[in-house]
């Protein structure tokens, strides 16, 4: 087992072993395993197909995972097959998968969330030299900063420590959203690998300016607030000006999660923006409000194009749910 930010992982990545049949990426950091699946697919080169499967489709079809991955291309063409999401539904396919003695085949690459340690799926795979398993876990802040630092300077961008922190503050630890912060200051500086540009605090605050970390924090506040207009309003402006409501979403759930605190008499008592929020929940809901959010943010990072409608809709659904605890 290798851990995601390892140098040992990202090289078993850039460079795949044909005799690995198996990725299991897996752990408490699903983006982390998201984008070492976008790595090893980077790593097979342009043009190459990608076959997608996912968990319930293996659940009642073990056989195909490894028809897929032997069947021949009427070209010759490169495949590889990814699996998401996934968890110990896929184990009896991945069985079948071992069990297959034919020799070559397309790479398997399994993007799993946080497996047990029991887990059926890493057990099986654990311990074989033709799997390889990798686990990546949330970034803390040390972390967090190195990472920050490592992708600015693939994009061409120098870093401070300050900034890296600022940037990892600003995504919540999160990597996708630290990836997408660090790519628009890329593309706002004009930075690439083969023309360097410095990263500038001023660069950062001209983005958030443009509708980036200020908007996005009156926007989780009027959502918290139950201005159901206001929020409206608010994600509509985000859209125009081609946001993310994935960030806007990650925001929410911190600030709930700092309410829900508050409520449960955890942490200090206070406004935000001027405002004390937690005035417009009580214990029970702002719970429910947490549980909606989380699952809307999971549900953003494993289904794409479905995610924004998804967040919009429960970030709409918060706001009411704060409209109603004020009346």
């Amino acid at each position: 087992m290798l851990k995601g930010d390892s140098a040992e992982a990202q090289r078993a990545l850039d460079t795949p072993d044909p005799s690995i049949r198996l990725y299991l990426l897996y752990g408490p950091d699903e983006a982390g395993s998201e984008a070492l699946a976008a790595r090893f697919g980077k790593a097979q080169g342009a043009g190459v197909e990608r076959v997608d499967l996912d968990g319930p489709t293996l659940s009642r079809d073990p056989a195909r995972l490894s028809d897929e991955a032997n069947a021949i291309s009427m070209f010759g063409d490169k495949r590889w097959v990814r699996v998401q999401p996934a968890g110990d539904e896929v184990t009896a396919a991945v069985e079948a998968l071992f069990g297959n003695e034919a020799t070559g085949g397309d790479p398997v690459v399994i993007v799993a969330g946080n497996l047990r340690k029991n887990a059926k799926l890493l057990a099986l795979c654990e311990g074989r030299k033709d799997a390889l398993c990798i686990v990546s876990y949330a970034l803390d802040a040390r972390s967090g900063e190195q990472a920050a630092v490592a992708m600015a300077r693939a994009q061409g961008l120098t870093l401070s420590p300050d900034l890296a922190r600022r940037l990892v503050a600003l995504s919540s630890g999160e990597r996708g959203l630290l990836a997408s912060e660090i790519d628009k200051l890329a593309l706002y500086l004009d930075a690439a690998p083969d023309r360097p540009q410095q990263a500038t605090a001023e660069a950062l605050d001209a983005l958030a300016a443009e509708g980036g970390e200020q908007h996005l924090f009156k926007a989780a506040g009027v959502v918290l607030s139950g201005n159901l207009r206001g929020a409206e309003r608010e994600m509509a402006r985000l859209r125009q000006n081609g946001g993310s409501l994935a960030g806007l979403l990650r925001l929410t759930l911190q600030r709930a999660v700092q309410i829900g605190q508050q409520q449960a008499g955890v942490g200090a008592r206070g406004g935000w923006g001027g405002e004390d929020l937690s005035r417009c929940w009580n214990a029970e809901t702002i719970g429910r409000a947490i549980h909606r959010l989380a699952e809307a943010e999971r549900t953003g990072r494993l289904q794409r194009g479905v995610g924004e409608t998804v967040m919009a809709q429960e970030l709409f659904t918060v706001a009411r749910m704060a409209a109603r605890s004020q009346r």
